[in-house]
């Protein structure tokens, strides 16, 4: 643990040892009267991060070793910064009064402070803060979710730690740590990119985990939960619960229920997509804001911001419970002064799950006490501001309020804030310790110290003046110190009048310190009172802390209310703010909208947004092939689409003038080139990768975006994927949602002549002059060229470059001419089934079919012209 042997240890570092070795892996926050100190290797850890001097104990000693320190009343900005640096602090107080203490302070850790369990508010940003525990085993991984600083606690399973879920639920829930037992760490994949602590494997046992959880929740079993047996997620729920407990020292009894996650209840969304629609992070490093959360999130409180992101990330799949967000939406946009009032109330609602999870781990200070009263008060005023609301949805929130019909609860809540108001004074300390917490009038012996200590302080006052007139000075001050007490200050220019009966007790460079017999015992009469209050408080907020956590079912459930109504209340004012309309929600796999607009990048422009229309109908035009030149718009549009989708299914009103849409069960997105490199994927292999999850696991429910697949290797290798993954979804309708498809490769656009469900779209642009206007307006048809020199020339690439490219283009596609049509003189129409990709054989039967007199024609004509064409092609 040492840089250097230590031949001889002290009894302060011997008791540093064994506390060490409960903590290998953390930082040891060591007390040492007012500062935290920190040793050896932890000290040369911290030191950098902290921005601190590192020193040394014992210089030029044996058992000279670093150092290095912070004050205690500073330690959560020090603590918060070795958090964000992925590492564990362990806290180290003194347990005992040094002063009657026999030998070293006896000193014990009471918190480990780690990434996935942190509740400090300097630590804590408005986002979820979640440990995940991942069990793995040859049958699966089971894993569990804790967010211990509000208590949410959920279960779920994958199928191996490689298994894409996994991945998606990192990207979506962002857990700040991972737990795993010890023996399967090797199997842990570098992916998961979160700091992760490997504990005992007895934590996830299997049996103890199933009695933990139930001994936890009060129940017989956890069949209650959907969870029975030797269920993995038992044993994951077991390891994080357990790690949890066990950093905080105490169990957490505000996490009060577990629930089984079912991914078949809301929209899918993959990491890749999260990603690609740049949801919740842009991929614009110089546009952190250019996302899609921050455009909605017009949330007021902590409570809504993290609903709202739940919502976002995981939109519905039921018809009905969209349908109510929508109305909720809906009321409350034709209700502007209803919306303005609640709005102005959600404001000053704190975040109660925080302060309710801090209270019942005895951490919550007593100004979040009063947070907690004064928010619990703005709830029923919350409450009475919607009682004109009539929706579903929306009289269901103010009756969850515990405020509505439930006399019982609305007590509760009241009782709540009346005890606080009753126990806690107005203006309190901020620690407990410091006294001047407790309102006079909650307990008599309190009141009585705390006359003694006034009275004795007024007669300390008495004490100075009456010493100033018998001396003379009348700089003399009587002053108070830890080290000293009470004792009397005088100048060294005036020590000739210090009467005989001073004792002196100090020594200073202008001053010299006495006591007398007097001030003496009056300090021990003033400290003896002091010392006896703050333990008669520190009791009494501590009996306050426990029965305010009495009512924590009640006060969590007003909390989740809270939220839910201020991300409605979000939802309603963005839509408001930027004109969205209310979607229609239709039966069949069908997408209309008029004059969508993307949500983002209409805010975010200095440019006037084009907007453009989307008509597509899986049966009718379900594949849409959108060419057009680089820059014209395509990817924005398909990702505006997907975004609109989205939105509607969170329960949000869309950027459209109108809008009929279906209800997909995923959105699958291939967009854009980037390595895994940590994976050892190239740009082309993530692409493939992402491909393949989409053919492998789309349904004829999903919205498919693929914009440039095969784009990451050669053309002709491209095409050919490009042309086969058309043909796949077009002819596997079980794989096969509605899908936008947008290329370059615009000879794929003759699909559209074999494939019925297939659509050319194109991003129109104009050109003048040899230079191409865009035009941002998608429109039905094929582009005939890429206009890519055109666009290189835009960019500023030199002249000659752009001629020479032009030069060989002209080659090229002369080539490519000849090539086909000698291949047409030298292939019988029978020899082969198609032409390479750009000549198909099937055109003669095209031919006849575009010069078809269908209105001529029988049902039996039909019929034989059906075989002849069939028993051509075979």
């Amino acid at each position: 643990m040492s840089s250097r042997p230590l031949t001889k240890l002290t009894p302060m570092l011997e008791q540093y040892f064994d506390l060490k070795r409960q903590v290998p892996d953390a930082i040891l926050f060591y007390r040492m009267g007012d500062f935290y100190e920190m040793f050896f290797e932890d000290a040369e850890q911290a030191a950098p991060i902290l921005d601190l001097v590192l020193t040394s104990r014992s210089k030029g000693q044996e058992n000279e070793h670093p150092m290095c320190g912070i004050p205690h009343h500073a330690a959560d900005g020090y603590i918060a910064k070795l958090i964000r640096h992925g590492l564990r602090v362990a806290i180290c107080e003194q347990v005992e009064d040094p002063a009657t203490a026999k030998g070293i302070v006896k000193r014990e850790i009471v918190r480990i402070v780690t990434p996935g369990t942190a509740t400090e508010s300097s630590i804590l940003d408005r986002d979820s803060c979640y440990l995940v525990a991942l069990l793995p085993s040859e049958s699966g991984v089971g894993a569990a979710y804790l967010d211990v600083s509000t208590g949410d606690f959920f279960v779920t399973q994958y199928e191996s730690l490689g298994d894409n879920r996994l991945y998606d639920d990192i990207a979506r829930f962002a857990p700040r740590e991972a737990v795993v037992p010890r023996d399967a760490t090797s199997d842990l994949k570098s992916g998961l990119h979160i700091p992760t602590t490997p504990v005992e494997p007895s934590f996830f046992e299997a049996r103890g985990a199933h009695d933990y959880l139930s001994k936890h929740f009060g129940t017989q079993s956890l069949r209650g939960f959907g969870l029975d047996g030797d269920d993995l997620r038992t044993g994951a729920a077991g390891g994080a619960l357990r790690y949890a407990s066990a950093s905080h020292k105490r169990t957490l009894d505000h996490v009060q229920a577990l629930r089984v996650d079912n991914d078949a209840d809301f929209l899918q969304l993959d990491a890749a997509t999260l990603g690609n629609l740049e949801i919740l992070d842009s991929r614009d490093a110089g546009r952190p804001r250019a996302t899609l959360w921050s455009v909605i999130n017009a949330t007021r409180s902590a409570m809504g911001a993290r609903t709202l992101r739940r919502w976002i990330t995981r939109p519905l799949k039921s018809k009905e419970a969209i349908f109510d967000r929508h109305d909720a939406v809906d009321e409350l946009t034709r209700s502007r002064a209803i919306l303005e009032p609640m709005t102005q109330r959600l404001m000053k609602i704190a975040d109660l799950e925080r302060v309710t999870s801090r209270i019942t781990l005895r951490t919550a200070t007593p100004r979040e006490c009063l947070t907690l009263a004064e928010s619990l008060l703005m709830i029923e005023e919350l409450a009475e501001a919607m009682t004109p609301l009539q929706g579903p949805l929306l009289k269901d929130y103010r009756q969850r309020l515990n405020l509505g019909e439930s006399t019982d609860a609305r007590q509760t809540l009241r009782d709540v804030v009346d005890l606080i108001a009753r126990t806690i004074d107005a203006n309190p300390s901020i620690n407990v310790r410091e006294g001047n917490v407790i309102a006079g009038g909650v307990d008599p012996e309190l009141d009585a110290l705390r006359t003694i200590a006034r009275d004795s302080k007024s007669v300390l006052m008495e004490i100075e003046t009456r010493e100033k007139e018998r001396t003379g000075i009348t700089s003399l001050k009587i002053r108070y110190n830890s080290v000293f007490g009470y004792y009397i200050e005088v100048s060294k220019t005036n020590l000739a009048r210090v009467p005989p009966d001073y004792i002196r007790k100090q020594t200073l460079a202008n001053a010299e310190r006495f006591i007398t017999p007097d001030l003496k015992e009056l300090e021990e009469k003033i400290l003896g009172a002091e010392e006896k209050s703050i333990a008669i408080e520190v009791r009494l907020y501590e009996t306050l802390l426990g029965d305010i956590a009495k009512m924590t079912a009640a006060i969590l459930a007003a909390a989740r209310t809270v939220g839910e109504i201020d991300a409605i209340s979000s939802l309603a004012t963005i839509a408001v703010r930027n004109r969205y309309v209310r979607p229609t929600l239709s039966d069949i796999p069908e997408l209309c909208i008029e004059d969508g607009r993307h949500p983002v990048i209409e805010q975010i422009s200095s440019e006037r947004f084009i907007p453009n229309h989307t008509d597509v109908e899986r049966e009718r035009n379900g594949i849409q092939i959108i060419t057009g030149p680089n820059m014209g718009g395509k990817s924005t549009y398909l990702r505006q689409v997907a975004l609109i989708v989205l939105m509607s299914q969170a329960g949000s009103f869309v950027p459209a003038a109108k809008a009929r849409l279906g209800i997909v069960d995923r959105i699958f997105t291939r967009v854009g080139a980037s390595d895994q490199l940590a994976r050892g994927e190239s740009t082309f292999m993530v692409e493939m990768h992402e491909t393949a999850n989409i053919l492998n696991n789309a349904t004829e429910r999903s919205l498919i975006i693929l914009d440039e697949v095969g784009r990451g290797t050669a053309t002709f290798d491209g095409l050919s994927l490009a042309w086969a993954i058309i043909e796949y979804l077009h002819d596997n309708p079980a794989r096969s949602g509605i899908t936008l498809f947008a290329t370059h490769y615009h000879e794929v656009t003759d699909l559209a002549k074999t494939k019925p469900r297939v659509a050319n779209f194109n991003v129109a642009v104009k050109e003048w002059n040899e230079q191409i206007i865009f035009l941002r307006k998608v429109i039905e048809g094929a582009a005939d060229k890429s206009y890519g020199i055109q666009v290189a020339k835009l960019a500023g690439i030199p002249r000659s470059v752009i001629d020479r490219a032009r030069e060989i283009l002209d080659t090229l596609e002369r080539k490519e001419r000849d090539l086909v049509e000698e291949t047409r003189r030298k292939t019988p129409a029978a020899a082969t089934r198609q032409l390479g990709l750009f000549q198909a054989r099937e055109q003669s039967i095209v031919d006849s079919l575009r010069d078809l007199d269908l209105n001529a024609l029988t049902p039996l004509e039909a019929m034989n012209r059906l075989y002849e064409w069939k028993k051509t092609l075979e």
